[in-house]
């Protein structure tokens, strides 16, 4: 799907050629800047001016550039009508990001087909999309603040996704400069609604489908990941768990939309939460809260130890069941897909890794967290067998090449190549 939403976004590549001279009012302007853009780029049927900063325009085809889909043939998008209410152009013609924009873009049609490789009527019995698209904001430059009114997207009948928010600390130049903006802008309140018609259950069972599973194997997966995020958490973390664990319950049939709101207590930047290690810290700093109205509590997830792995046979390699495995010189953590006919063995693949499916015995496993496998090392002692975390993913056995002070990193030379590199002790476990 995330191709298919790619593709809407096509109708927002009119506004990257809004860099013009003054014109009479905004369909001129827009008509002017036009000339800039590569021929064919876009048509319509229609047009008609809204003032000095608006127009409308009827019967539209927007027809991507090829460096703009790089390895994918560019198919046109039908667009039925596309308002921009009010724009900026004081802005761009000063060769600066525009100030203000309220943009309405309706019956974009994505057929089922939308890119090479890509069939929703196979996938999904999707014959085709037809969306409908918002956006109004309005940056001010003066007090630093930037108001996202609505950022909409209506996929008629599939779902509807909304967010408003309130940044501070953000300019024009905030633009160009995305990293300086991390650290510089902290947000004030946001709220994000999911509203699902029919598009989960049409898109999990097709995801399903993809990996070669049933989608309740799927639905078990996600919720032990949710269910793997709950040791230790306060209440306001366990409550977002729960109405994310109920919401997946309901795919099916929602019991209506799912809600995320954050109204930070103090000013808080992407980069500090980045830094964040537990579901608590960044809960409580973004002041964040989860509702849905067919909320239930959920389980915790249930301990797996090597003893019980090892006994469970193909109870405990049910479709969903995650472990650590010693696989190609490290440990990773894998997603059981089904047991062995003998039922001594598992059958599962990497979490984020190739297709591939891996088989082991049950009594290798180690029990999955979402810490790493093992346990924790509270001081680097010089001589210790460890595992490191590396950033592909995998805990690769090592050993510790000297002592170290409290906060300082940890000296470690990885078994498979001699590497020798200081890693924080949060990278570092040890297995028994």
């Amino acid at each position: 799907m995330s191709r298919v939403l790619d593709r809407m976004a096509a109708a927002g590549l009119l506004f990257c050629w809004l860099a013009l001279p003054a014109a009479a009012d905004g369909l001129s302007r827009f008509e002017e800047a036009m000339k800039q853009a590569p021929a064919g780029t876009l048509t319509y049927k229609s047009a008609k001016a809204l003032g000095d900063n608006g127009f409308v325009l009827e019967g539209v085809v927007v027809t991507p550039p090829p460096d703009k889909t790089p390895g994918a043939k560019a198919e046109p998008v039908e667009i039925k009508r596309i308002a921009v209410e009010d724009f900026d152009f004081a802005a761009v013609d000063k060769k600066a990001p525009p100030n203000f924009a309220r943009v309405r873009v309706e019956g974009i049609v994505i057929g089922a087909k939308p890119a090479e490789g890509i069939d929703l009527a196979e996938l999904a019995g999707i014959d085709k999309i037809s969306a409908d698209f918002q956006l109004d904001y309005r940056l001010d430059p003066e007090r630093k603040t930037m108001t996202l009114n609505r950022l909409e997207l209506d996929l008629n009948g599939l779902a509807r996704l909304e967010l408003s928010m309130v940044l501070d600390g953000v300019n024009a130049e905030s633009v160009d400069n995305p990293e300086a903006a991390m650290n510089d802008a902290s947000l004030r309140t946001a709220t994000f609604l999911f509203e699902d018609r029919s598009l989960l259950s049409k898109v999990l069972p097709a995801a399903a489908k993809m990996q070669g599973i049933e989608p309740v194997a799927l639905i078990v997966m996600s919720k032990a990941v949710l269910a793997g995020l709950r040791a230790g958490q306060g209440t306001a973390t366990l409550a977002a768990l729960d109405a994310l664990g109920s919401y997946l319950d309901d795919y099916q049939q929602p019991k209506g939309p799912l809600r995320v709101t954050l109204n930070p207590p103090e000013k808080t930047s992407a980069a500090a939460i980045s830094g964040m290690t537990t579901p608590d810290e960044a809960i409580k700093a973004l002041g964040l809260v989860v509702s849905y109205a067919g909320t239930k509590p959920q389980a915790a997830a249930k301990p797996d130890t090597k003893a019980s792995a090892s006994s469970g046979g193909k109870a405990g390699c049910a479709p969903g069941a995650r472990f650590f495995v010693m696989h190609e010189d490290a440990w990773w953590s894998v997603t059981a897909r089904e047991a062995s006919k003998s039922g001594d063995r598992c059958i599962a693949r990497i979490d984020g890794g190739a297709d591939d499916d891996i088989t082991f015995g049950l009594d290798e496993a180690r029990a999955w967290s979402i810490d790493g496998p093992g346990k924790p090392v509270a001081k680097c002692s010089s001589g210790d067998k460890v595992i490191v975390a590396f950033k592909d993913g995998g805990w690769y056995p090592s050993k510790v090449t000297g002592n170290a002070a409290a906060g300082a990193k940890c000296p470690i030379k990885y078994d498979s190549d001699d590497t020798k590199e200081p890693v924080e002790l949060k990278r570092v476990r040890r297995i028994d």
